[in-house]
């Protein structure tokens, strides 16, 4: 069962891996769809870390390698077929939606104004942000001081977001200029490139589980109103447009397939 339950972690760890290393898409949505979101914010906050290493490990590994193997595939994916793969996105995040509706209208008995506040308050702050994105950054190569502490900075504010269900990391690396620069450095193993970005990273996802752990513990309503309106907010930037021709039918059909299998997970919450 152990050994079940590893494979389970490190697959979980992949799929959230992947999602990080596509703009708009949500790491943090992945984990709450694949029912290992409590625990992922227990673990990185350092929590009961003895007992939460046996799903720690497998999922770090699981995460590491779905980032690096699959960097070069979904670089591909978006570049010739982005309407079915922005469509497949599309699907895995509106199949979770009826879920976390339940989480909160379920918080509490009765609903708040601050919830519906919050729903709203975080879903123009998305747009906000959707509206912000510009053209794609220079990829840069070379490391000085200057560059690796803008990395380091830039890792730790997209860890802190990805947390959040709804926000893409990537995507707030993208806002900040890094996005091009990262993924490149991911796809050809720059390790040199690659340790300031992991160094704000994790200190980024130390705060980030600190910060919403305490927020569903207080205000647990209003948290996941607030993250119903970050998912709501996202969605506008991932919609690739809609063509009506063979890509576009296949895309309908990737969107329902996925929406279908998010919520079938889901629903085992």
């Amino acid at each position: 069962m152990n050994g079940l339950k590893a494979i389970k972690n490190l697959l979980c760890g992949a799929a959230v891996g992947v999602a990080n290393i596509i703009p708009g898409v949500s790491g943090g949505t992945m984990a709450v769809v694949l029912g290992v979101y409590p625990q992922l914010l227990e673990a990185m906050g350092l929590k009961n870390l003895r007992k939460n290493i046996p799903f720690l490990i497998p999922f770090g590994l699981g995460c590491g390698g779905g980032i690096l193997a699959f960097s070069r595939v979904i670089r591909f994916l978006l570049e010739r077929y982005p309407m079915a793969t922005n469509f497949t996105f599309l699907g895995l995040i509106l199949g979770s939606l009826p879920m976390i509706w339940r989480k909160a209208s379920g918080a509490e008995e009765k609903l708040r104004n601050s919830s519906l506040a919050a729903l709203l308050g975080c879903f123009l702050l998305l747009l906000w942000m959707n509206s912000m994105r510009t053209g794609e950054a220079a990829v840069l190569t070379g490391l000085d001081g200057a560059t690796a502490l803008w990395l380091a900075a830039a890792g730790a504010v997209s860890a802190f977001a990805m947390i959040l269900p709804g926000v893409s990391g990537s995507f707030v690396l993208l806002l900040l200029g890094a996005y091009p620069t990262v993924l490149a450095a991911v796809s050809r193993l720059d390790i040199r490139m690659l340790l300031p970005v992991a160094a704000g990273m994790a200190v980024g996802l130390l705060l980030g589980c600190r910060l919403v752990s305490r927020l569903l513990e207080k205000w647990p309503q209003q948290t996941y109103f607030g993250i119903l309106g970050l998912i709501f907010g996202s969605l506008g930037g991932i919609f690739p447009g809609f063509a009506l021709n063979g890509e576009g039918l296949l895309s309908l059909l990737l969107l329902a397939g996925a929406a279908v299998l998010t919520a079938r997970l889901a629903g085992r919450d």
